[in-house]
């Protein structure tokens, strides 16, 4: 069924979740990189709604803010006092007149939710003309649901909150999600009505459920089997244990596409990274923000890559790559941080234990081990000794240093930046260069070697001395 001229959508995004102990908006706790209400979002836009109207509260700038960048067609009302469902639907009565006949009302904390069920509701609601039509489901673990109460023919008689049921009531393992599509008219003509005898003083949208049964209008549920589907986010608990199934589903999602995943349990992916068919990813790495992995890369184990391109062919084995573009066929790690503004030719190699900043590293090029690249512009076939850095900061500001084509730089060699290392240039182990070096010149800096006959030894017996 095409929704697209017959569903608005009203999200209940008001409440600051007291449960999960934080300052934050509940709705913009983080699940595999995004905000937990983007989950619900991007599954209410597979139904192609007319419109979706957000009702925001705690901390309602930093929700609307998010809401404006990442989802512009979106309206929102303010809720300023948290007076129970039924009152936040009434928030949004000026949008009334231009929505559509099913309205779809769901938390803005339910991000396990899917396109699929919530067609099944609408279904629901459409083929057997309902006045509303509930999500329920059955819970091995129904504390703090509200229960779905039925008679012995399944008809729905009401539904009552944890706060509110008996002892018998609280048995029940049918529970209701929060998410209903109702018949437009029917929900206007009583979402004023409804009052707020209970236990929380707040207006509810259950307690309109039990007044449709008694006016006799049409009302039945529909049950999704598995619960974890249609359950809301509380605490810090179920927080991890939602990003735990987005966390599956993404794996699966990219595995679906042709990515090998060694040991999915271990590893994490955000939502938003992009994975090529025939990359391979081992266990235990971390995929975050908008990294790009392309095909036939090797990410190994241990690896944490965050908003980064990593090119076909190219190796990473326990390393660290932030906000960097890294060529193909190159092989990097183990255990290098490459840090933000990198960019890597073909084929360059940056070993173990090494570090590299806001650089440019050309194709064939080596830094193999042990060694720091900072505010560097570096061309190709350079090779870097161990233990050389590239000394790009004074105290005050950051230095470029420039090693052009084909040099070759010894072990233990500081190049005291700004400074240009010419093409074929050779640079001795254990140099520390203050000036620019020539084109295919060779460059020693060391202080005289002087030897003391048996200093050694009487080096030692002066220690010896000194212990005394």
């Amino acid at each position: 069924m095409d929704f697209s001229n017959d569903l608005s959508v009203i999200i209940l995004a008001a409440g600051k979740g007291k449960r999960m102990k934080s300052e934050n908006p509940k709705v913009l706790h983080k699940i595999c990189g995004r905000p937990i209400i983007y989950y619900i979002l991007k599954q209410i836009e597979a139904l192609d709604p007319k419109n979706i109207i957000t009702v925001i509260g705690y901390k309602k700038e930093q929700v609307r803010k998010y809401l404006e960048e990442s989802f512009p067609e979106i309206r929102t009302v303010d809720q300023d006092e948290q007076a129970g469902t039924a009152h936040a639907v009434l928030m949004a009565d000026k949008y009334f007149p231009k929505m559509c006949k099913n309205i779809l009302v769901l938390s803005g904390d339910s991000p396990l939710i899917t396109s699929d069920t919530l067609k099944s509701l609408i279904d629901l609601r459409e083929e057997k003309n309902l006045s509303v039509s509930i999500l329920t489901s059955i819970s091995d673990d129904p504390y703090g649901y509200g229960r779905i109460i039925k008679d012995r023919s399944g008809k729905i008689l009401k539904i009552v909150e944890e706060v509110d049921a008996t002892p018998e009531e609280k048995e029940i393992d049918e529970v209701n999600s929060s998410i209903y599509c109702f018949e437009k008219e029917t929900l206007i003509e009583n979402i004023g009505k409804i009052g707020a005898g209970n236990a929380q003083g707040e207006y509810y949208l259950t307690d309109m459920i039990e007044m449709f049964i008694d006016k006799g209008k049409k009302v039945a549920s529909f049950t999704v089997y598995d619960h974890d589907e249609a359950s809301g986010i509380n605490d810090r608990v179920q927080l991890a244990l939602a990003e735990e199934s987005i966390r599956d589903r993404i794996n699966k999602r990219h595995m679906k596409n042709g990515v090998t995943i060694r040991n999915p349990s271990s590893v994490f992916i955000e939502d938003a990274v992009i994975i090529e068919a025939d990359a391979v990813i081992e266990s235990s790495c971390f995929l975050n923000g908008s990294t790009v992995i392309e095909k036939e890369a090797n990410i190994g184990p241990f690896s944490q890559i965050t908003d980064s391109r990593i090119a076909q062919n190219t190796v990473v084995n326990s390393s660290v790559i932030m906000g960097a573009e890294i060529g193909p066929e190159n092989n990097i790690g183990p255990y290098s941080y490459i840090r933000p503004n990198t960019v890597t030719g073909r084929r360059v190699k940056i070993g173990a234990f090494c570090e590299v900043k806001r650089s440019s590293i050309g194709e064939g090029s080596k830094v193999p081990h042990l060694s720091y690249i900072g505010d560097t512009e570096m061309g190709s076939g350079v090779n870097i000794g161990a233990s050389s850095v590239t000394v790009n900061y004074n105290g005050f500001s950051k230095l470029k240093t420039i090693i052009e084509d084909d040099v070759f730089i010894g072990s233990d060699t500081m190049l005291i930046a700004p400074i240009r290392i010419g093409e074929g240039a050779i640079v001795a182990a254990g140099s520390v260069v203050t000036r620019d070096v020539p084109g295919d010149a060779l460059a020693i800096e060391r202080a005289k070697q002087k030897n003391i006959g048996k200093g050694a030894i009487k080096y030692r017996n002066r220690k010896n001395i000194d212990r005394e």
